[in-house]
């Protein structure tokens, strides 16, 4: 049996931010000091490729985190026709804070007029937007909440070590926002969050985040004082990460949507193959390969698995709020590469966009490793 979409609970408004400097690959040539030219070939084709990325954003030191979650917060509170005043609740999501304390999310809170809002920030990586999403239906469910504003966003390219160029050429900076809310009655609704977690370490890791502890320090010289390392975010790719990526987010999509084996063989089969026409899969964007690749598990049509990464990369806890409100505004992205050295061509937009009545699914990944599932019906 399939859980009952909560009526009560839906999706009112979307809203995103993306500094303003786009970085192509050929100018992220210029900044990799680790790409062997000679062996992988020409750079701009090895990551297009690779990820599929064509370009990111970076965002400059003002458009710090706060900065670029208020904005994206004030665009998803006028498209939901909500106040800033009538939040109930802010959460942020995020890894790269500017501020530890009070936190980047008092600011936010302060930057759209809502000062002394109860807010807080979530750190779980890419998997955050998600987890702030369950929170808050969790919050609004129990009768806490009303109103309750989920941001994503990062500043993720100051911690890129460029000497690596398998994970410098993945991340951007941008933000997500979403604003959901308690109803009497509506067409649309939430289903249950679908969340879970297995430790590994050894795949995605950000020790101190940069802060001055001295948990790593190089060695002293000459008598002088020892000086904190550099944290840089450090990841681990290959096949299997890829395809763990893939076989996770499908399986999250699968049990979000009450299909309690992880998959829809057998018997489900059936009923899969009929609902998945009104359903929309928005995946965190952490490398177009595996976005491909989700969409061939599920069974489902490009056009319907939005795919920003081409133009935006990963954006961490922002990923999956941008690629929603890209698909609520403009529908997606595909590339035109070429059939045989795989470089993107051209980047078109597609008019694809989220239609009212669309069961919309958000699976994610990431933080070594959580992941989980958000799904609504638009209304």
């Amino acid at each position: 049996m399939r859980p009952p979409i909560n009526r009560s609970v839906i999706v009112m408004g979307t809203g995103s931010y993306l500094p303003p400097q786009i970085v192509s690959n050929e100018a992220l040539r210029d900044l990799c000091t680790g790409y062997d030219e000679e062996t992988s070939g020409d750079f701009s084709t090895w990551v297009d490729r690779v990820t599929h990325i064509h370009e990111r954003r970076y965002a400059n030191s003002e458009e710090t985190v706060a900065h670029m979650a208020t904005e994206a917060a004030k665009r998803a509170l006028e498209d939901a026709h909500v106040a800033a005043t009538d939040l109930d609740l802010i959460i942020l999501c995020s890894f790269t804070p500017a501020v530890c304390v009070p936190g980047d999310h008092v600011l936010v809170s302060k930057g759209i007029g809502a000062p002394g809002t109860p807010s807080f920030t979530l750190t779980a990586a890419c998997a955050g937007s998600v987890q702030g999403m369950a929170v808050a239906y969790g919050m609004i469910t129990s009768g806490m909440m009303k109103r309750v504003l989920v941001i994503g966003a990062e500043s993720i390219t100051p911690t890129l070590d460029h000497s690596d160029p398998l994970t410098s050429i993945l991340f951007g900076d941008g933000a997500g926002a979403v604003v959901m809310g308690k109803v009497d009655s509506s067409e649309g609704g939430m289903l249950p969050p679908y969340l879970g977690h297995v430790f590994n370490w050894d795949n995605i890791y950000m020790p101190n985040a940069n802060l001055p502890f001295r948990t790593k320090t190089q060695p002293s010289k000459n008598g002088a004082p020892p000086t904190v390392e550099k944290t840089y975010l450090k990841m681990v790719g290959g096949r299997s990460v890829l395809r763990n990526a893939v076989n996770t987010m499908a399986r999250c999509t699968f049990r979000v949507l009450g299909f309690e084996n992880g998959n829809a063989q057998g018997e489900d089969e059936a009923e899969w193959n009929d609902l998945k026409k009104r359903v929309r899969v928005v995946p965190h964007q952490a490398n177009g390969r595996i976005v491909d690749g989700l969409a061939k598990k599920l069974g489902m049509p490009g056009a319907r698995v939005v795919k920003t990464v081409h133009r935006f990369g990963n954006v961490s806890a922002a990923s999956n709020l941008m690629a929603l409100d890209f698909a609520m505004r403009h529908g997606n992205l595909r590339a035109d590469q070429d059939p045989e050295t795989e470089r993107i061509l051209r980047v078109e937009q597609i008019d694809e966009r989220i239609e009212p009545g669309d069961l919309v699914v958000l699976p994610t990944i990431g933080a070594g490793y959580l992941f989980g599932a958000v799904a609504f019906v638009h209304v």
